[in-house]
């Protein structure tokens, strides 16, 4: 993902205030990292077993962050900065847009992301 119009204190407040919500299980995978005036990141679980983990369809546990600790992390970066934008491979978000849910599974099988998490 890519955020852009925000500082990396910002990045930092919100992954923190995203962190209250999902049990401190928040991490960076890799970044932020500076790409001229954007930072691309990854976040992730640092367990695979509590809240902001993700489930794959057959249940087994994944240290991936969930579809729900994302779109919180969105809302609390917005917080901190209401003109960011950021994007991700499915879509583009700005403050005030609604979270994207998409398939997950297969045609035969589907799965929703907002589904497979550990709540």
């Amino acid at each position: 993902m890519i955020a852009c119009h925000v500082t990396l204190e910002q990045m930092n407040a919100a992954l923190e205030a995203a962190n209250a919500t999902h049990g401190y299980n928040l991490i960076w995978k890799s970044g932020p990292k500076p790409i001229g005036r954007r930072f691309q990141f990854t976040l992730r679980s640092e367990k695979s077993g509590i809240r902001g983990a993700s489930v794959s369809a057959s249940g087994r546990r994944s240290v991936a962050a969930s579809w729900h600790a994302h779109g919180h992390f969105f809302d609390m970066l917005f917080a901190q900065a209401p003109d960011a934008v950021i994007r991700t491979a499915r879509a583009t978000y700005r403050k005030g847009d609604a979270w994207v849910d998409f398939n997950v599974g297969s045609m035969m099988c589907p799965q929703q992301a907002s589904a497979l998490s550990v709540l």
